[in-house]
């Protein structure tokens, strides 16, 4: 049986020690108690507690100067929780250290041991902590959805995990059990699978009441398996199936009406009839995903269901820069060309073999610098010669005043318009493949947007021509800033000179820059992280309505904290329809550097807006 884990209270006020020890010792912790400043640096010392629990005056003694005598015995220090009358106003650690704090009217015995879980979870995980400890901020790329359920079990954790995957998309638990799962208009365990099969992005688990309909009643464990199950044999039907755009039909031979369907395949060819392609049916059908697509796929052989490739479709391509997770790009048949980065003599292709949450600790764990490069012209040949045959293709990419990208693709384009006719031709098509080429003027969730945008219109029927002028008159409206937390990486990637890095790092400056016309520009800059966002924010309120409906992007670093902080006040401030979330990979994040946020409002003309919006 694993060892609990200790927690120092060091308090004089003895009826809030005790009432703080007895929290904690009734929720499985072991409690050490000190009554003054020299008892809480021996039991710290001698004891190595996992969190020092310490107002802000104990004895005459500043946490800040007992952390520092603590700091001189050489200790890994773990985290401390201060108790104070009014919170600081900081904007980095104290002292070197881990310092949480805690308002003294905001103490409650029930909720203090809540809040010390989310905490030592966080240290368990790799997570980060909000100010008011009652959420944590996390990366799925680090711990797997289901680790983490078994973590929240056993700390007997009652709130709501919320991945970055899109609104509405969350799991729900109870005393640790899980309740609930939601992934848009999809309830239950057909949502709890989709969540459970994530493996990038961010996530926030808050501790909020679990005031939803209890929907699942499963051993976690079972829940997991079969999740885990599910994802592995959807992989194979998949491979089978056409794409999930394909169109559907029901066929009534003569002998339809006198065969007895199962109550779901009933289901699924009901809504076989107003669905508008495969994966829309798929999200109609109430259970879960697999369960839905053998029964498809049984349809589809019994000859009673027609699933067709549109003859005449528009494919989408883009390049791995625009930072959509995999789980949206597999859905909507979206075609990624990886950029490449390069540590030393060893080449990785983003989002391929090289992640965000592996590339941020190469990053900052060595002393070589990474460089990126640009798909060569053969690797756009290669894929537009799988999809001129099936239809025309629309290709968004990165900005072509930071990369190369748009041009190879270009290069592509021309050098390959006569086997690409041959091969429509070959394929039984009509007419020369049409290839439209657009430079995005952005990056990250900037271009991201952009593919979504493009997406949407294909989905509603428009022609590559009328997309490409659509997205490059759309591209000039994107009101893109980013902050960045390690100016020496802006210094190392050619953006800004030494004598500005090492005097933004020195006081302390935060660079608050933009998107004009394809280039990074400076447009302010604050002293101080924690006045950033907020002026961020400011600025945006002066170029973006805040009373019309707007399209959000939002993107970080391997920093979910102040990314998730950056959301928030996106939704705060403005009224967002939708909001695209993303992981800034390691092409863009070679020259922004981690702890990088960013994010885009667009505000659509009246005549956009249905145009833009996800189909309902």
């Amino acid at each position: 049986m694993a060892q609990p884990l200790s927690v120092l209270v060091a308090d004089t006020d003895d009826e809030r020690r005790r009432d703080l020890g007895l929290a904690l010792y009734e929720g499985g912790f072991e409690v050490v108690n000190a009554v003054n400043a020299e008892e809480a640096v021996r039991f710290t010392v001698g004891l190595n507690p996992a969190l020092v629990v310490i107002p802000t005056d104990l004895d005459g003694v500043a946490p800040t100067d007992l952390y520092a005598r603590l700091a001189g015995t050489g200790l890994d220090l773990p985290p401390f929780l201060i108790l104070s009358d009014e919170i600081p106003a900081v904007d980095d650690q104290i002292a070197g250290g881990e310092f949480h704090f805690l308002s003294l009217d905001d103490v409650d015995p029930e909720g203090f041991l809540y809040q010390v879980r989310l905490l030592l979870l966080a240290r368990e995980i790799g997570g980060e902590v909000g100010e008011a400890l009652d959420e944590l901020f996390g990366d799925l790329s680090r711990i797997t959805v289901g680790d983490l359920l078994s973590v929240l079990e056993r700390d007997g954790i009652t709130g709501h995990i919320r991945p970055s995957v899109g609104p509405g998309a969350g799991i729900w638990l109870s005393d640790g059990q899980v309740i609930q799962a939601t992934w848009g208009s999809l309830k239950g365990r057909k949502a709890f699978n989709r969540i459970a099969g994530l493996n990038q992005g961010s996530f926030v688990v808050e501790l909020v009441p679990a005031d939803v309909e209890s929907d699942i009643d499963v051993d976690l464990s079972e829940l997991v398996s079969d999740a885990i199950e599910e994802r592995l044999q959807l992989e194979e039907f998949f491979s089978r199936l056409p794409s999930l755009n394909a169109r559907v039909g029901v066929q009534m031979g003569s002998d339809f009406f006198g065969i007895e369907f199962t109550p779901l395949e009933r289901e699924v060819l009901t809504h076989s009839q107003e669905a508008r392609n495969l994966g829309d049916l798929v999200n109609r059908v109430t259970m879960t995903d697999l369960e839905t697509v053998k029964a498809i796929e049984d349809l589809s052989t019994r000859g009673f269901l027609e699933i067709l490739e549109p003859p005449n479709r528009i494919h989408l391509v883009t390049d791995s820069t625009c930072d959509l997770f995999p789980s949206y790009t597999r859905r909507n048949g979206i075609h990624i060309v990886p950029l490449s980065v390069v540590f030393g003599q060893t080449v990785y292709k983003d989002g391929v073999d090289l992640f965000p949450s592996e590339f941020y600790q190469m990053l900052e764990g060595g002393d070589i610098y990474p460089s990126t490069s640009p798909p060569g012209k053969g690797e756009f040949l290669e894929v537009y010669r799988r999809l001129v045959a099936t239809g025309d293709v629309v290709s968004i990419h990165v900005s072509a005043k930071q990369s190369l990208t748009s041009e190879h693709a270009a290069d592509a384009v021309r050098d390959g318009a006569n086997e690409f006719a041959q091969l429509r031709l070959e394929a039984g098509g009509v007419g020369v493949p049409e290839i439209r080429v657009v430079d995005s003027k952005s990056n990250s969730v900037g271009l991201g947007l952009l593919v979504l945008f493009a997406s949407r219109m294909i989905e509603r029927g428009l022609g590559v021509d009328e997309i490409t002028a659509r997205i490059e008159e759309i591209r000039e409206r994107l009101q893109f800033l980013f902050l960045v937390d390690k100016p020496e990486f802006l210094r190392k990637g050619g953006r800004i000179g030494q004598a500005k890095a090492t005097m933004g790092s020195l006081f302390g400056i935060k660079p608050i820059l933009g998107m004009e016309d394809g280039e990074v520009v400076p447009v302010d800059k604050v002293r101080g992280g924690r006045r950033a966002q907020p002026r961020l924010i400011e600025i945006l309120s002066e170029r973006v309505s805040m009373s019309r409906p707007v399209f959000a992007a939002m993107a970080h670093a391997a920093a979910p904290e102040w990314g998730g902080r950056l959301k928030e006040a996106l939704t705060e401030t403005f009224n967002v329809v939708e909001m695209l979330e993303g992981e800034i990979g390691p092409v863009i994040g070679a020259h922004s550097g981690p702890g990088t946020v960013g994010c885009i409002v667009f505000e659509p003309k009246n005549d956009e807006l249905e145009l833009l919006k996800a189909p309902d």
